[in-house]
């Protein structure tokens, strides 16, 4: 065609009228020429408008009449059909691709990868779940030792009432997200979690933990990392940044300041590039699914919200996780809080209160010239919390522990939903995890050596002193949670092994059975408080021993962070003004009778001593060595006390 263009402009056609136009034409026919169309129509135009129109474009043509509003009435149902099933098919497409996701994480290639890549880790055997001791231990010393760190440094700069508000102004003029995750950082630490976390390894130090037993806890911490995992080198600008503004405001040398910055930022290093991927494999290996770390799947799994992430605060807002500044107003209402908590404190049942006073006939004097008669603890104080548990442990071993394996008391075996059971075994078995007591206590021996040695050498750099001084501080508080949570364990398997010889004798009386025999020791033993005694009031004051024992550990004054009694404490637990308990007389339990009107010193239960006084099941007689006409019914006072 561009052929037939030239020619036409070559003989100038643009240029010739219509008269032209024809006798040239006619000039052209004459001389042979025919007439061609440019272009042959396609066939698809003829079945294009052989095609009848859509009825939706019909009806919006044809507005003005009723055919035209029935079509397009017509058109929009069929669109409504068309969207509901569209929608049907979407939903259906999405549970379809869900559930093909969770075979593919879930199938036998997945588990076999989390398999090898938490043994490859040292994090769990391959062919068990349960938790290697090293992972547990490398985590109860160095994970927690972090945690800490991130805590301690987060209360210094958050919680200190001098300087913190201003501090967080600072922060503020760069960027709110810093205050906010200091924050989160100084909330990582959670101490009854990370003693529920810990405390098997503790207390069997060889054995594996069931992750099960674990899961929770670790699922928590994680989900507290989890959130920060993007924000590490954010996190780290934090604390950097804020030590800067903490030495403006405190005006003391750099190098402090710097070693500080540099612990809490190699402890930061420690959780999310030492723990972090290991705790990660923890979950799923506890899910045993091969979820993607970074995941829509692993949020919804830790139940992680909007909320739970950083970004949240704006300047100048309440900083989240750290202590506010109190006012007046404040601790008044503190006070009568405290106040109404004494009012409202639930009395102790007979047998606590019995075990009190049995731990009570002591002083602390007297403990140190029984149970350490070579002065090997010496260097550690009265208050130590460590020492006293022991102590006291020492004393049940030595006077009670008797019960739990003389072969002199008859006790039967018997049977659990058609499971026999060997009591007699059982008590044996958990006597002889005491050895584990011993051996954490020397471990905490040995670390308050090394913190002496080091007071009295620090060393002539005053930054490595104080370094190394936290260090081992840090070791103290850890370990001497760790003697006390053994004594705990110990004492709360025996008193509950203890429990059910005396339910037995309230009850059926199948499993113990001289339960009304008087018990003579051999002249070894003679001496031993419960020598002569009627078997049941053996096991009876064993159990309010172990009692006792338990509740300071748990809830009382052994138990907390701090690793010595305060001077309130003291007070209140061995007599006012003294560091010691006075003494009650004669280290025998008959003794422990005294008149209404008398007062034991130590600790102040005048309501309690008063119930005990009266109870026949809790007094001694003064002259028989006895409880008093100890009937079957009177073995529980106050009936089961759990």
């Amino acid at each position: 065609m561009g052929d037939f263009d030239n020619t036409k402009r070559a003989i100038g056609v643009g240029k010739l009228d219509d008269s032209q136009r024809k006798d040239m034409f006619n000039k052209f026919k004459s001389a042979g020429g025919e007439v061609i169309k440019e272009k042959t129509p396609p066939k698809e135009d003829e079945s294009k408008r052989s095609r009848p129109e859509p009825k939706v474009r019909q009806g919006s043509v044809s507005r003005g009449s009723d055919e035209g509003r029935s079509r397009s009435g017509g058109g929009g149902s069929s669109s409504g059909g068309s969207s509901s099933k569209q929608d049907s098919d979407s939903y259906k497409s999405q549970a379809d691709s869900k559930a093909q996701y969770e075979k593919e994480i879930s199938s036998f290639s997945a588990r076999f990868s989390i398999k090898l890549k938490c043994w490859l880790s040292r994090v769990t055997s391959f062919g068990s779940s349960d938790l290697t001791p090293k992972f547990m231990h490398d985590f109860s010393i160095r994970g927690k030792q972090a945690l800490i760190e991130l805590q301690y440094s987060g209360n210094e700069l958050l919680a200190n009432q001098q300087y913190s508000p201003q501090l967080s102004k600072a922060l503020d003029r760069i960027n709110p997200l810093l205050v906010e995750l200091l924050a989160m950082g100084q909330k990582l630490y959670n101490g009854p979690e990370l003693t529920d976390i810990t405390e098997p390894i503790m207390v069997a130090p060889e054995s594996p933990v069931a992750i099960e037993r674990v899961k929770n806890q670790i699922y928590s911490l994680f989900k507290r990392m989890y959130v920060l995992y993007p924000y590490q080198e954010t996190l780290k600008k934090s604390f950097s940044q804020a030590y800067d503004e903490l030495q403006k405001l405190e005006g003391k040398p750099s190098l402090i300041y710097a070693n500080k910055k540099r612990k809490v930022l190699q402890e930061i290093d420690t959780l999310f590039e030492g723990f972090f991927d290991r705790l990660y494999l923890v979950v799923i290996r506890a899910e045993n699914k091969n979820i993607p770390l970074i995941s829509r799947y692993m949020e919804n799994l830790l139940g992680i919200t909007q909320d739970d992430k950083p970004g949240q605060r704006k300047s100048g807002e309440n900083v989240p996780g750290g202590k506010a500044v109190e006012t007046k107003e404040d601790k008044e209402a503190d006070k009568s809080k405290e106040e109404d908590k004494k009012e409202e404190e639930v009395p102790l049942s007979k047998e606590q209160a019995y075990g009190f006073r049995l731990m009570e006939m002591y002083s602390i004097s007297k403990l140190r010239k029984k149970f350490d008669p070579k002065n090997e603890f010496s260097n550690i104080p009265d208050s130590d919390k460590a020492l006293l548990a022991l102590f006291y442990f020492y004393e049940f071993d030595d006077e009670y522990s008797f019960v739990m394996t003389t072969k002199k008391i008859d006790i039967k075996p018997g049977s659990i939903n058609g499971v026999k059971v060997d009591y007699r075994q059982k008590m044996l078995d958990i006597y002889e995890s005491t050895r584990t007591i011993i051996d954490q206590f020397r471990i905490y021996h040995d670390i308050l050596r090394e913190l002496e040695k080091h007071k009295a050498n620090p060393g002539p750099n005053y930054i490595e002193a104080s370094k190394k001084l936290t260090g081992i501080e840090q070791k103290r508080t850890g370990q001497s949670r760790t003697v006390r949570m053994a004594i705990k364990e110990f004492s709360l398997k025996s008193r509950d092994s203890l429990l059910t010889l005396i339910k037995d004798m309230k009850g059926k009386k199948e499993i113990v059975a001289n339960m009304n025999d008087v018990l003579t020791l051999d002249s070894m033993e003679s001496r031993k408080r419960l020598n002569k005694k009627p078997v049941k009031q053996c096991i009876m004051e064993a159990y309010c021993y172990l009692l006792a024992l338990h509740d300071r550990i748990e809830t009382g004054d052994l138990f907390g962070g701090l690793v010595e009694l305060t001077p309130e404490q003291m007070k209140s637990s061995f007599g006012v003004g003294s560091d010691e308990v006075k003494e009650t007389g004669s280290p025998d339990a008959s003794d422990l009778e005294n008149d209404s009107s008398q007062e034991v010193e130590g600790k102040n239960k005048s309501n309690q001593e008063e119930d005990l006084n009266s109870d026949p099941s809790a007094s001694l007689q003064t002259n028989e060595d006895s409880i008093d006409d100890l009937s079957d019914d009177d073995i529980l006072p106050t009936g089961n006390p759990f």
